[in-house]
């Protein structure tokens, strides 16, 4: 029987990763590890543990392993390791690519809208504004969120991670890079802002998209519907009707008032689930299948 090992099982997302692995149906076995335990020899070893932690662990750990899921935001960006989304890429995952990386929370859910237009339209400039929940802090912040007097509470702050010298976070940047790569359009203009608001769980964002042509609201929606694990309301959607569900929500599409080439709309999705553990684990679905 297939091992598969968290590690780092003692944080949100390793155990909201437990939780997630436990609905495979395939037959497997899941093994749990603090993040300074001794890794034994196992099939697929999922790093729920930050940058420092992952940098360390996944060259001690490659040779006792077959595959590395790392859900940090480490090895994103490496040219040889493929940043997976199961809906958008699985292909990217080889024989080859032993190390497979999970991507950004809120990158996540932009592609996510981003991947059922791909086919139809050539995005020219997409621009969005993040509204991300406390839980993708971390237990730390989520903590502070509970402690009266939080800077926090009923408040947005818009700066997520830290301040880079050209005046951009690197959140932000991660919208960039990351869509780049998950999408394959190596030259996408991705604008962005990304904002910590006082919502417990949930991402939001405020997206706008340029295409070359004229889009077709009805046929944006139907693509939207038919993609998995995505869905268009033509009623308003909020972080508190989403909160532990598996799917990414859009709401409020409309035509910009003087570009027909211009699309607006609104996001909303599980960044624990889908923005994190959910994305986990569908990848290690894609390996236990590989390793069949």
């Amino acid at each position: 029987m297939h091992t598969v090992g968290i590690i780092g099982i003692n944080g949100m997302v390793g155990q909201k990763m437990k939780a997630e692995l436990q609905k495979i149906k395939k037959p497997f076995e899941i093994k749990t590890f603090g993040r300074n335990d001794q890794i034994p020899p196992i099939d697929i070893a999922v790093l729920c543990t930050d940058d420092p932690i992952s940098r360390k662990l996944a060259p001690e750990i490659k040779g006792r392993v077959k595959f590395i899921v790392d859900m940090s935001s480490e090895f994103r960006m490496a040219p040889e390791v493929p940043l997976v989304i199961p809906e958008i890429n699985p292909h990217a995952i080889t024989t080859n690519t032993p190390l497979i990386a999970s991507p950004n929370c809120t990158t996540t859910g932009l592609v996510m809208s981003l991947a059922p237009l791909k086919p139809f339209y050539h995005f020219t400039e997409v621009f969005f504004c993040s509204y991300q929940a406390i839980s993708g802090g971390g237990k730390k912040l989520l903590d502070d969120f509970h402690t009266p007097g939080s800077y926090y509470e009923k408040n947005c702050v818009p700066l997520i991670g830290s301040l880079l010298e050209n005046g951009h976070t690197r959140e932000e940047l991660k919208g960039l890079y990351e869509s780049r790569k998950i999408l394959e359009i190596p030259d996408l203009k991705v604008y962005c802002h990304t904002v910590r608001v006082g919502v417990e769980n949930c991402h939001s964002l405020g997206v706008t998209v340029k295409a070359s042509k004229n889009f077709d609201l009805e046929q944006v929606k139907k693509l939207w519907n038919n993609f998995p694990h995505l869905h268009y309301s033509p009623s308003v959607i909020t972080p508190k009707e989403v909160s532990g569900q598996e799917t990414t929500f859009i709401c409020r599409l409309r035509q910009d008032v003087e570009d027909k080439n211009v699309i607006h709309y609104f996001i909303t999705f599980d960044n624990l689930l889908k923005g994190a553990a959910m994305n986990g684990r569908q990848i290690v679905e894609l390996l236990l299948e590989r390793l069949a």
